[in-house]
């Protein structure tokens, strides 16, 4: 964590701030282990980790010893205020992506009392961070991506016509959760036949039929991190017509994979596969982006897609 920490008080120290409030949860996560539902992080000379009454004992175990911790029975309001080194502060960073406005405001009434701050808002200083995985991080994900592929290829021996698609979804849940302890890193989808169509389809009732295609999504989640995979199979044998789109996306697939390197801009990198979906006449067919990050989130930072990053890191 504390490369991660250095890194933050770097970029506090050049915007000229004297403190950054942390309220994203998963950017409490990265700077401090913590991976409860209530903290919050002020970085300043010290940083200051706040939770409540339940989360004592896992803070102990937790939260990188460097940090200061107080456990709030008032509110965050309260607890921040009672801080003696917002003595030296005039300026604090907030998290303006995440932090409501209700109780940013709360936040300012309640610090008017103590003294007179500027409040600063910030926009994407971790999440910038988190783009670029370390060797740990790329460890965890392999680790998820691993008890995924674990998990449907014991799912796909299920796979038959007559079960239904939430009969699908529940096996998957049941072994993420007996893998990992944790639940799926997002809703499992599994769309059958016309279902299929709906990218972020929900498991229905519907039952599998022959010459159904049926599509996969789902991630596991191994220590915060996650993963995410989608597989497209087919009940019986493969029509002609399904066979061409398959191998369609197949080639464009892996075109992309044959392309793709460090630095490549997002845009040369999602027309590696977009080039080959159009040359099929299906590029009406492509609406959504090539690839994303994954990490601490399903959707982690990056996207590929038309103008998203100027550029690829080898770690991502």
């Amino acid at each position: 964590m504390e490369p991660r920490l250095a890194k933050i008080r770097r970029r506090i120290k050049k915007e000229g701030l004297d403190g950054l409030l942390i309220t994203n949860l998963k950017n409490v996560h990265y700077l401090s282990g913590y991976t409860g539902s209530n903290g919050y992080l002020f970085i300043a000379r010290r940083m200051h980790f706040f939770t409540d009454f339940r989360y004592q004992e896992q803070v102990k175990r937790e939260v990188i010893p460097k940090a200061l911790t107080h456990i709030i029975t008032e509110g965050f309001s309260e607890g921040l205020a009672s801080l003696t080194e917002l003595k030296n502060v005039t300026k604090i960073g907030f998290e303006a992506d995440h932090l409501t406005v209700s109780t940013l405001q709360r936040l300012k009434k309640r610090l008017r009392k103590v003294g007179k701050f500027k409040w600063v808002p910030t926009k994407g200083w971790v999440q910038e961070l988190r783009n670029i995985k370390d060797p740990e991080e790329v460890a965890l994900i392999a680790k998820a991506a691993r008890i995924t592929g674990k998990t449907l290829a014991e799912v796909l021996k299920l796979v038959k016509p007559g079960v239904s698609e939430r009969d699908l979804a529940a096996e998957i849940a049941h072994r993420f959760q007996r893998y990992t302890g944790l639940p799926p890193a997002f809703a499992s989808i599994v769309a059958s036949g016309p279902n299929s169509a709906m990218p972020h389809a929900r498991p229905t009732a519907r039952r599998l039929r022959k010459g159904d295609l049926v599509i996969f999504d789902l991630g596991a989640q191994w220590k915060e991190y996650s993963a995410d995979m989608t597989r497209t199979v087919v009940i019986g044998k493969a029509s002609a017509k399904q066979k061409d789109i398959y191998s369609i996306v197949l080639r464009a697939q892996q075109r992309a994979l044959d392309g793709i390197h460090a630095g490549i801009d997002s845009k040369a990198a999602d027309a590696l596969a977009r080039d080959v979906i159009k040359e099929a006449g299906c590029g009406s067919y492509f609406g959504h982006a090539l690839g994303h990050g994954v990490g601490l989130e399903t959707h982690d930072g990056l996207r590929m897609a038309v103008g998203k990053c100027p550029g690829i890191s080898s770690r991502v």
